[in-house]
């Protein structure tokens, strides 16, 4: 979020930010006010939810961890809680504008509330030294301004170990949250290792709030793994259950799909497609070169070919407006394209070759669908103490560690069939433990 940030201060700082809107929405008062932070803020969160589809739409998740925030912000250095939102997409990030992007995939590999608390903590504490604006204005990258980075995550999370015992939770919980949400080494952050271990002295053996039953019950149910619904193979279509839209494919066809993408050759025309906000659609059907719009039956169909961004708007929130824009999900300008609105978002569609495929779109049938349905999250609970032990104890598959001892009434996380992508369980335990019942 540096590049956005860094657009912000060098444009919207050049006058006032105001008289104008985002992706179709009014800009709010931090802009009008010339509080930099606070409007690049809004515009991050106005970029996932009405360009990229990407919040996880969750409001009483969403309002768990916002509370979890909140107990954490009342022992910071902070005017205000920041304003957490759940992405539907991987990593976990704090921006300016006093806002954290909690990923949901970070979110389903934790086990107890104090290790959300201190994931969110860790984030909590780059706001309240304001690591992203500070990062603009240090050295020019090399070396040096590795180590700074390097510097900052280590601040954020000793910090954060103090943020979790002055808000009760368990300050250990520090170290169990950095085992579970780190996976590769980075030039940007301290060993893994050693980040692990030095908050783990910190932390001692303090006791505090673990919230371990807390946390499950607010996930049971939450997608688990990858969220099919952007777009995903069905026999033979593409679906896109987020949009109720599917692809009818040849049998000659060569398709690739990665990341909610569709790329489809077909003789000598090729296309891709993937899905967006329904605003910033509706932007970019607006702006095409030789436009035909017409009503369609599953919804407004505009073909054209993408211009280059307008330079109309010298205010400094233009340029803003368009470097953040630079930022989203487009096609290339000179592109021919077809965009399709629904209410909920937009299907757009590259056209490229020399003999453009006919599209095939049509609604989805249930069946369709219905394959389309995520993995989710199902809490199961224990009758007997003992390790959880192999995957027989979920009709699905086990998300704990196989060794981890319950005792008899606790929760037990599983998802609700296998997931993608992932080995099932292989280990074996005689102390296995039963269960009774999933969550309703």
């Amino acid at each position: 979020m540096i590049g956005r940030a860094a657009a912000l201060i060098a444009l919207c700082g050049l006058g006032a930010c105001a008289g104008t809107s985002y992706l179709g929405a009014t800009l709010p008062t931090p802009c009008d006010e010339r509080d930099i932070e606070g409007c690049m803020g809004w515009m991050v969160e106005r970029d996932l939810s009405a360009a990229e589809l990407d919040l996880y739409d969750d409001t009483a998740l969403r309002a768990y961890v916002q509370g979890v925030a909140d107990r954490l912000a009342a022992g910071a250095n902070l005017a205000e809680p920041p304003r957490v939102v759940i992405a539907n997409r991987d990593g976990t990030y704090a921006t300016s504008g006093n806002r954290i992007v909690l990923g949901r995939p970070t979110l389903e590999r934790l086990d107890s509330e104090a290790e959300l608390a201190g994931v969110v903590a860790h984030e909590l504490a780059h706001l309240e030294g304001h690591h992203a604006v500070v990062s603009l204005f240090g050295p020019p990258p090399g070396d040096e301004a590795m180590v700074l980075r390097r510097d900052a995550e280590a601040i954020a999370d000793e910090r954060a170990v103090a943020l979790l015992e002055r808000a009760g939770y368990t300050p250990g919980a520090m170290a169990r949250a950095l085992r579970a949400v780190l996976d590769a080494e980075d030039d940007e952050h301290p060993l893994r290792a050693d980040r692990i271990a030095r908050v783990a002295v910190l932390a001692g053996k303090r006791p505090g709030f673990e919230g371990r039953a807390e946390l499950l019950r607010q996930v049971a149910h939450m997608v688990v793994g990858k969220d099919p619904r952007l777009g995903q193979r069905v026999g033979d279509a593409w679906v896109v259950a987020a949009l109720g839209l599917a692809f009818e494919l040849d049998a000659d066809d060569l398709v690739r799909e990665a990341d909610h993408l569709l790329v489809l050759r077909r003789t000598r025309g090729t296309l891709a497609a993937y899905a967006i906000g329904a605003p910033w659609a509706h932007e970019l059907a607006g702006a095409l070169d030789n436009r035909r719009a017409r009503a369609h039956a599953l919804g407004r169909l505009t073909i054209g070919v993408v211009t280059a961004p307008s330079e109309r708007d010298g205010s400094p929130i233009g340029k803003l407006a368009r470097a953040l824009r630079t930022t989203l999900p487009q096609p290339a300008a000179g592109t021919r394209v077809a965009i399709l609105e629904r209410p909920h978002g937009a299907l757009l569609v590259e056209l490229g070759g020399r003999d453009v495929p006919a599209l095939g779109l049509r609604a989805a049938t249930p069946d369709e669908l219905a394959a389309a349905e995520p993995t989710r999250i199902v809490i199961e609970y224990a009758i007997h103490t003992g390790a959880v032990g192999p995957s027989r104890v979920c009709a699905g598959r086990l998300l704990e560690d196989p060794a981890r001892r319950v005792i008899a009434g606790e929760p037990i996380k599983c998802a609700s069939r296998a997931i993608e992508g992932r080995e099932p369980d292989d280990t074996d335990d005689a102390d296995a433990v039963d269960v009774v019942a999933t969550t309703p």
